[in-house]
C-alpha cells in the first residue's frame, strides 16, 4: 500500500511538472486577426519568468534564428510558438494578417467562465454601421456597447467555441454596402479539468487518519487562479478550505460511505466534481468519551443557554448519547446518531439547574461514561440600592452622613464602591453579600451627586445618583433679631447722649465767648406781673435772645420762641401772642459768687415770665428783656423756667 501510494504522488508530482513548465505566448494588443502593415508584439514567459533565459522562436515549426529575446515584433500571419532553457515548448498562437475591408479580432486565448470580447474593425478605424456577429452562421443577440462597435458575452463555457464571422454596412455618398469578415476559428480553453479525488486508503481501521486530496491542474495561462476544495461524504461537506488535501485524523465506522471533491473557481464561478470513491471503516467499540460545555468551564450566567457535547474518541454502529446530573437517576436528554459528537442544549439555567453534569455513549458493544463536569449558575448583580442617612438630601458641615448600598440578587462575593462624582470614596467587599454602609464626615466640598457601585467579576451596575447639598451652621432667627434689636437701641442711646453733650459743650462755648452785653434788663420789681411785647397776628415771629447777667458772676442764657397767632398752637387767644422762656443758668467754677442774695420768700430755683411781644411797626426790632437773678450760695447748677 505504501509503494502504490508512493507511485500515486510520483505520477501526479511529473504531470504537474509538465503543465507548469510550459512556455506561454503573450499578444500586444490581445488579438490574433490583424490588418496588413500592422504590428503585433509577442512575448514569450518562461516556467521561472523572473530570472532572464534563452528563448527560441518558432513560426509554423520552424526555428526562427534571428529571434532571440523574450519579445520579437512580427506583422507576418502564421503559428508561432516559444520555449525558454528552463521550459517545455508552449501552445501555438495562430496569427491572421488581412489585407480584406473588414476583420473580426478575438483574443488569443479565452478560457470558460470568462468574459469573451469580439471586435469588428475596418481598415483605419473608418465608420461602420449595423455590425452583426454571427457564431456557426447564427445570429448573436448581443448588442455592441454603447457606441463602439465591439460586444461582450460574459460567462462563456466550452459550447461558445465554433466558427465567428461579423459584417458591417459601408457607408459612402451615393450608396451603401454591406460587407462580412472572414471566419475566425475560436477555441474556449477549459480552465481546468474536473479533479480527482485519491485518498491513501479506501479501507482504513476505525480511529486512523485518512488523507483526502483534491488534484486537478490549472493551465500556465491561468496560474493565478485560486481554487477552492471541498470534500463531501453521502452529500454532506466533511471538509472545505483553499488547500487541495485534507487529512482526517481519526475516521470512524459511521463516516464510511461515497466520498467526492469539487473545485471551485470562486471568480469565473466555475466548478467540477470527482469522481465517487466507497470507503470502508472497519468498525471498533466506543472508546474515549468526553463532555464539553459552552461555556467552557461550565460557568454559565442566569438565563444564559448552556450546551453540553458529549464526543468519544471512537466507536462504530448507531450510537446512544444520553445527558445527566448526578444525585438524579432519570437521564436528561438522549439520542442516537451514527456520529462520534452530539449536543445537549438548556435553553434558560436557572440557580436550582447548577450541579455536576457527565454524558455516556453506547454503540450496542461497550458503553462508557464520561467525567463529571461542575456546572455554576452565576447570578449578574441587580441595580443597587443606594441611600443616605441625611433627612433628605441637606446636611451641615460637620454632621456624619451615612452612605448605605446593597443588592438584592448577586453571586457572592460582591464589590461595592462609593463614588462622589467621578471620584472614588471608598471600596467595600461583600464575601457573602449582603449590604454595606460608609461613614463620611460632612465638609463644604462634599455637596455634589453621590452614588454606588456593585460588581461580582461577571457583571456590574450603578445605582441612582443622590445630591447633597451642604449649609454651613447658623444662629436662630429669633436670636439674631433680639441681638439687632439690643444693637439698635445702644445705638440710639449713643447717639442720643453724643448730641446731648455736643449741645451742652456749644451751650457753654457760645456763653464765653459772648461779650458783656451793652444792654441790660432792669430788675424785675414785681414777678407778679406780666411783660407784654404787643405784635401784629400776621407778623412772622422770631426767636429772640437775651443774655441775663445780673450782678452776680453767674451765667444765664434765654431762649425765647415766639409762635403766631392762628398757626398750630394757641397759647393765649385772649391776649395774642405768648412767648415761652427758659433760662438756664450755671455757676461759672466750682462755686456761685453771688453778691445779692435772692428777695425773701422767693422762690431761688425758678423764676417765671411771660413777655409780649410788640408789633413791628411800632417799635421795630424791640426785644424782650429777662431778668438776671442772682441766687447766694448757690453749689450746683440752677435751672429757671419762664412760662
Amino acid at each position: 500500500m505504501l509503494l502504490w501510494a508512493l507511485l500515486l504522488i510520483l505520477g501526479l508530482v511529473g504531470r504537474q511538472s509538465s503543465f507548469a513548465k510550459k512556455a506561454v505566448v503573450h499578444l500586444s494588443p490581445p488579438w490574433t486577426t490583424i490588418f496588413q502593415g500592422e504590428k503585433v508584439t509577442l512575448t514569450c514567459h518562461g516556467f521561472n519568468s523572473s530570472k532572464p533565459a534563452t528563448t527560441w522562436w518558432y513560426k509554423n515549426q520552424r526555428w526562427q534564428s534571428k529571434w532571440s529575446t523574450n519579445s520579437v515584433e512580427t506583422n507576418q500571419d502564421g503559428k508561432y510558438t516559444c520555449q525558454t532553457q528552463d521550459s517545455d515548448l508552449s501552445d501555438p498562437v495562430n496569427l491572421i494578417v488581412s489585407s480584406g475591408p473588414l476583420i473580426l479580432q478575438t483574443p488569443y486565448s479565452v478560457f470558460e467562465g470568462e468574459t469573451l470580447v469580439l471586435r469588428c474593425q475596418r481598415q483605419h478605424n473608418v465608420k461602420i454601421t449595423d455590425v452583426s456577429y454571427y457564431k456557426d452562421e447564427k445570429k448573436l443577440f448581443y448588442p455592441p456597447k454603447n457606441s463602439d462597435i465591439s460586444i461582450s458575452i460574459p460567462q462563456i463555457n466550452l459550447n461558445y467555441s465554433g466558427n465567428y464571422h461579423c459584417t458591417a454596412v459601408f457607408p459612402d455618398n451615393y450608396f451603401s454596402k454591406k460587407k462580412s469578415s472572414k471566419t475566425v476559428e475560436l477555441q474556449v480553453q477549459e480552465l481546468f479539468p474536473p479533479p480527482e479525488l485519491q485518498t491513501t486508503t479506501s479501507e482504513p481501521t476505525e480511529g486512523t487518519s485518512v488523507t483526502l486530496r483534491c488534484e486537478t491542474q490549472l493551465p500556465p495561462q491561468r496560474s493565478d487562479t485560486k481554487l477552492h476544495f471541498s470534500f463531501f461524504r453521502d452529500g454532506r461537506v466533511i471538509a472545505s478550505g483553499w488547500k487541495k488535501s485534507q487529512v482526517l485524523p481519526a475516521i470512524w465506522r459511521e463516516d464510511s460511505g461515497s466520498y467526492w471533491c469539487e473545485a471551485k473557481a470562486m471568480t469565473q464561478n466555475i466548478q467540477k466534481q470527482s469522481n465517487r470513491m466507497k470507503i470502508s471503516v472497519k468498525s471498533i467499540p466506543v472508546s474515549g468519551i468526553i463532555m464539553e460545555t459552552q461555556p467552557s468551564g461550565g460557568q454559565v450566567t442566569e438565563g444564559e443557554k448552556l450546551v453540553l457535547i458529549c464526543s468519544i474518541a471512537q466507536g462504530t454502529g448507531n450510537i446512544t448519547f444520553s445527558w445527566h446530573i448526578e444525585g438524579i437517576n432519570t437521564s436528561l436528554e438522549e439520542k442516537t446518531q451514527r456520529s462520534l459528537k452530539e449536543k445537549f442544549v438548556l435553553s434558560a439555567m436557572n440557580e436550582s439547574d447548577a450541579g455536576k453534569y457527565y454524558c455516556t455513549a453506547n454503540n450496542g458493544i461497550s458503553t462508557f461514561s464520561s467525567q463529571r463536569v461542575n456546572v455554576t449558575v452565576q447570578i449578574p448583580v441587580s441595580q443597587p440600592l443606594f441611600n443616605l442617612s441625611t433627612l433628605g438630601t441637606q446636611a451641615t458641615v460637620g454632621d456624619v452622613v451615612v452612605l448605605h448600598c446593597h443588592v438584592l440578587r448577586g453571586s457572592f462575593p460582591i464589590q461595592y464602591q462609593f463614588y462622589h462624582g467621578k471620584a472614588i470614596l471608598e471600596n467595600r467587599m461583600a464575601p457573602s453579600g449582603g449590604a454595606v454602609s460608609f461613614n463620611l464626615t460632612i465638609t463644604t466640598g462634599h455637596s455634589g451627586k453621590y452614588f454606588c457601585r456593585a460588581n461580582n467579576s461577571f457583571s456590574c451596575q450603578l445605582s441612582e445618583t443622590l445630591t447633597l447639598s451642604i449649609s454651613v451652621p447658623t444662629r436662630s432667627w429669633k436670636n439674631t433679631a433680639t441681638v439687632g434689636i439690643i444693637v439698635a437701641l445702644i445705638s440710639i442711646f449713643i447717639l442720643i447722649i453724643v448730641a446731648l453733650m455736643v449741645y451742652f459743650k456749644l451751650l457753654r462755648k457760645s456763653g464765653r465767648s459772648s461779650a458783656p452785653s451793652s444792654y441790660r434788663a432792669s430788675p424785675v420789681s414785681n414777678l407778679q406781673e406780666p411783660v407784654y411785647s404787643n405784635s401784629s397776628a400776621q407778623m412772622e415771629l422770631v426767636p429772640i435772645y437775651s443774655n441775663v447777667n445780673p450782678i452776680t458772676k453767674d451765667i444765664v442764657y434765654s431762649e425765647l420762641w415766639s409762635t403766631q397767632q392762628g398757626e398750630a398752637h394757641k397759647v393765649n387767644p385772649e391776649v395774642g401772642d405768648v412767648v415761652y422762656s427758659e433760662i438756664s443758668s450755671k455757676e461759672h467754677g466750682k462755686e456761685a459768687n453771688n453778691t445779692k442774695n435772692p428777695p425773701e420768700g422767693k422762690d431761688s430755683s425758678a423764676l417765671y415770665a411771660e413777655v409780649k411781644k410788640k408789633d413791628r411797626p411800632r417799635d421795630s426790632e424791640e426785644k424782650a428783656k429777662a431778668a438776671d437773678i442772682s441766687q447766694d450760695g448757690a453749689k450746683s447748677d440752677k435751672n429757671v423756667k419762664l412760662f
